[in-house]
Parts: structure tokens; sequence; C-alpha cells
């Protein structure tokens, strides 16, 4: 198969050639010595093979690619060498896969699957409000006056079979509060945080607010588990650290957050702490990218980080990058996968948030080096993508909506981290710590940390920004916290009202889009 040709940039299967010929060449025996020379010449493959389909000397492009490899890593002005003609976003098949697959009907022999048509729901709607190219100017959410800031459903009707999924949504709130899967079914919390999500994707007022917010809270308060300050993920099934999760992100969202809903949680999570500084889904378990999101999300939606060892958490997250794909795996000694393209953007911003609001210093501020965000730009559009649409676990796998949605979350992540996203660059959208850095220091730090070698991200391949602490378009979350920050509800006998989270609220502020 020529490597040379645009044409064969991906395969029906989303394979490209360097990466089967150097797969499980490791095997029980062999060398450290043999290993890291093996590893060492994937990384040269898979630098020419990009260098020879991307450079833009197409007179000596085969003679010069590994030259222009070898400039890349010294240079970071090279990572321009790369042809900005090439569009690497298939956004138009994706939009249509997504769209597609939200109204499949399961086959007979597959009716299971209608247990999740909530999660069906939010992930092809998520990856349909990172795609599509309509968002929010920032005079439009950022309204000065009562008038301008009145909760207008008629803004826009963003997606074309909006009733069809509220209706379809709707039906699903149980009687005594929380969602579940699908009609009739047990209210459980991921299906509850996916069901208010999309909700709010959706951003029809007259929905949200059919939310029944009191019954949601007393929901909550009958999964937490008193002994240990955790939360069941449904009534009489199993405490983790999704279950928290899902929901301190539901009561941030909806303003029903209290000190008596989270007592003792910090002990609970403490739990959940492995050796090597990330965090498992119960006690004294593997440390687990998706697990680490979860817990330290939630403290800092909450305003609860202290509890949070950040060195050791930050050393076993930085390691998670591959170096070869530049994508990240979910556990120690794992292959890399897409889905966690999202869970470590995720931790690498809660802990720029937790380090901001300890006040270091200027000098100690975080420079943003913790991970390559441009390759893993790389890996996301390079090994994930279908060129029909959809994107997959890793080359040779299938595609699914869940590997689209978070594999499309990661690279909106990383396109922020990396500020190569123009929608990202307006005044007000991106936070004072990450303004502080021109673009070419920040590309020179990478280059110091590691020798990834990425492709050039055009204006074409660029997509929405999402939220890191809930995974929603920042636009959409503004309007429903306008509307229930202003509808206040007491829940406690005491007379307490439900809040959003301090920690997210700090952080909105923080970042202008209060």
């Amino acid at each position: 198969m020529p490597i040379g040709n645009p044409s064969l940039f991906l395969t029906d299967q989303g394979i490209f050639p360097w990466y089967l010929d150097v797969m499980n060449e490791y095997k029980e025996g062999t060398t450290y010595s043999d290993w890291f020379t093996s590893t060492t010449n994937t990384q040269s493959c898979y630098k020419e093979f990009v260098d020879k389909l991307f450079c833009t000397d197409s007179i000596e492009k085969e003679h010069n690619a590994l030259s222009c490899t070898r400039e890349a890593q010294t240079n970071s002005s090279n990572l321009h060498n790369i042809d900005s003609h090439i569009k690497l976003l298939f956004r138009s098949e994706h939009l249509d896969y997504v769209r597609r697959m939200r109204k499949m009907i399961y086959p007979e022999n597959s009716l299971e699957g209608e247990s999740t048509r909530v999660l069906m729901i939010y992930w092809s709607l998520h990856s349909e409000e990172l795609l599509d190219n309509y968002y929010y100017d920032g005079n439009s959410r950022f309204a000065d006056t009562d008038e301008e800031a009145e909760y207008d459903t008629n803004i826009y009707p963003f997606y074309k079979d909006s009733d069809e999924i509220l209706d379809t949504i709707l039906s699903f709130q149980d009687i005594n509060g929380g969602f579940g899967g699908n009609f009739s079914h047990i209210p459980n919390m991921v299906s509850t945080y996916l069901a208010i999500s999309s909700l709010i994707m959706v951003g029809d007022q007259d929905a949200l607010l059919k939310i029944d917010r009191f019954k949601m809270y007393n929901y909550f308060l009958k999964l937490r588990d008193v002994e240990t300050g955790g939360f069941r993920i449904q009534l009489d099934g199993e405490i983790d650290v999704r279950a928290f999760y899902c929901i301190s992100a539901v009561a941030n969202m909806l303003y029903i957050v209290t000190d008596e809903l989270f007592e003792n949680i910090e002990n609970y999570l403490l739990k959940c702490v492995g050796f090597d500084g990330g965090y498992s889904g119960d006690f004294y378990g593997e440390s687990h990218g998706g697990y680490t999101y979860c817990a330290v999300a939630g403290l800092c939606i909450l305003g609860r980080t202290d509890s949070i060892e950040i060195d050791s958490l930050l050393y076993w997250a930085v390691q998670r990058q591959s170096g070869i794909e530049g994508g990240f795996q979910g556990r120690t000694n794992k292959l890399v996968d897409s889905c966690y393209s999202f869970w470590f953007t995720g931790i690498f911003f809660c802990i720029m948030e937790i380090l901001r609001t300890r006040k270091s210093s200027k000098k100690s501020e975080p420079n943003m080096s913790f991970y390559d965000p441009f390759s893993l730009q790389s890996f996301i559009l390079i090994c994930s993508q279908l060129s029909d649409g959809g994107f997959i676990d890793k080359p040779g796998k299938k595609r699914d909506l869940y590997h689209t949605c978070y594999a499309l979350s990661g690279l909106s992540l990383a396109q922020r981290m990396s500020k190569t996203s123009e929608c990202l660059c307006n005044e007000g959208i991106t936070s004072s710590i990450y303004s502080e850095y021109e673009m070419g220091e920040f590309i020179e730090n990478c280059n110091k940390y590691s020798p990834f070698y990425s492709i050039k991200i055009s204006k074409d391949d660029t997509i929405n920004p999402t939220d890191p602490f809930l995974n929603i378009r920042p636009d959409k979350i503004y309007r429903s916290r306008k509307l229930f920050g202003n509808i206040p509800i007491i829940l406690t006998s005491d007379g307490k009202v439900g809040t959003e989270g301090i920690g997210y609220k700090n952080y909105i502020e923080s970042t202008n889009l209060a």
C-alpha cells in the first residue's frame, strides 16, 4: 500500500501501514534492550509516515522525510511545515453517522441495547454539538441587561429532532426521582446524569422545568451510603466513584448541592486512591483513567480538593500518554484507547484548576506541558477516525457512539489546550491562566517534554469547546445556569437552599463565563 497517497491516509478500517507492522512485537522473553530498540524504530516509522504524507516540500518529499522529522524535533516552527490544505476531520461524515445512530432501532437479537437508549442519545447529541458549525457568539451568551439575559428558548432550534428527544428523555423520569435508561426502567445515576445533560444540550426551558428537583435530591440521599460516605449507582446497587461523579455533576447542574448530601465524601475517596496516585472505582483497586476523572472532577465541582495529593496524581497521569501514537492508555501497561483522550485531558484541566485555586505564584503556575495536546490530536485524527464517519477505540476495532463521543470530547479539550481553535481565542472564553502563554513558547515546551511528532491541525479541523467538568458545550451550560440559578429550592429540614458546586462556580467566574 503506497504511503504517499493522501487517499490512503485512512483505510476502511482506520488502519495505516506503520501501525500493524509493529503491534505485538514485544513478546515474553524479549530483552528490554530489544523492546527499547523496537519502540524507537516504531516512533521513527510513524514520523516517516506522517512526513511522507503531509510535508509541503512535495518535490523532495520522499528524500527529505527523515530530515524533516529531525528538524521538527528541534525547531518548533517546523510543526507548521505540514500541508495546511489537507482536511483531516471528516465532519459531515461524522454528523451523518451520529444522527443516524440516534434513530437506530435495535434488532430483536439485540434488544438489550434498548436499556441504554439514553446513553445513545447523549453520545450522539454531544458529538453533534461539538461538530456543528453554529456556536453562540459572546454577545449572545454574555448579555448585560435583564431583557437580554432572559432565558429565550427560541434562540436556535439546534437539533432537528429536538421534540422527539425531549419527549423520549422525559418519559424515562421515575416518579420517585432519577432517570432510567429507557421507559419504565429502574433509575440509575449514569442514566440520570446523561438524561439531564441531554436536556440541557437541547436547551428547552419547559422541558428543564419538568425535572422534579426535590424528588431528585431525595433520590440522591437514598443512594448515599452513610457508613462509607460514597454513593450507590442505583438503589441496592454497587458503590463506586462513578456514582459520586454523576451525583456531583447533576446536583451542580440543577442547583441542589448541599453539605448534607456530600458529608464525608473526602474520606471515601481517600480509600480509592492507589499507591501510584490515581483513583480506582472502589477501595484498594487499580488506578484507572475514567475513575480518576470521576473522583477529581467531582471534587473540583464541589470545591473540596484539599484531599487530593496533586504531585502523585500528576506523576501517574502524565505517564499514561503513549510515546509512539500520542494517545492515552487507561491503566498501566495497557494499549492506547481513544476514549481516554477525554478522561485524561479532563484530568489535566482539573489539575490546573486545583493549582489555580491553591494560589500558586505565577512562576509555579502550570506551563501546560503536562501532556502533548498536538500529538493527541494527531492520534485522534490519524488512528481513531473512519472516513465514512465515527471513531474507534484503536485501529482494527469497530466504530461506536461511545468512542465517537469521547474521542471528539478529547479532541475539543486538546484544541483548547493548544489554542488552535479560533472559538476559544475570543475574550472571555479562555481563563487568564492560559492566556499568559504564547503559542511559540508552548510548542517549545511540548517539544522539550517528549519526542512526539505532530501534524498541523488546520482551522477546518477544529471543533466546538466542551466544558472539562461536565462535558457539555459551555454556551448550553450558561443558559441552564441562568434558569436554575434564578429558581432556588429549599431541600433540607432546616431550610437550607440548594446551590451549584462552589468549585464550579469559582471556575466559571475565573474564566469570565459567569
